[in-house]
């Protein structure tokens, strides 16, 4: 199961996201939680190490991408989460595995899931194979 957890400074947009995880995703993603700052988010990730991260641009004075940044070396999936399309390309240059624009539409959150999902077969079924081959 994937963990994932949510960094958004708006508390309407984190209910959203929880909303659609467990309309859409509950069976494929647990929730480990949310956190509304960049300090609150880094010492989140540093914890919790989880697979997926929901990242909001605008974090009170700070961004997302300051908080990226901030980690050395990135071993999670990262969805953005804003209302900003400008960024778009700011943030797949972060590796970012989807770009949601809020309000966040169900049928782009459950494709962004699906890359999630297709994402962790594809290394799941690698890592078997190269078990198989040591």
């Amino acid at each position: 199961m994937t963990v994932a957890i949510i960094i958004d400074d708006e508390q309407h947009c984190i209910d959203r996201l929880r909303d659609l995880i467990n309309e859409h995703a509950g069976n494929t993603l647990r929730l480990a939680g949310h956190f509304h700052t960049v300090e609150e988010g880094l010492a989140a990730i540093r914890e919790i190490q989880p697979n997926l991260v929901f990242l909001d641009i605008h974090l009170k004075d700070k961004t997302g991408f300051d908080l990226l940044q901030q980690i050395p070396s990135i071993h999670f999936d990262i969805i953005f989460t804003t209302a900003f399309d400008q960024y778009a390309i700011q943030a797949f240059r972060f590796s970012a595995l989807d770009y949601l624009l809020k309000p966040i539409d169900a049928g782009d959150f459950k494709m962004a899931i699906q890359k999630v999902t297709d994402k962790m077969s594809r290394n799941a079924s690698a890592e078997k194979l190269e078990t198989l081959l040591h």
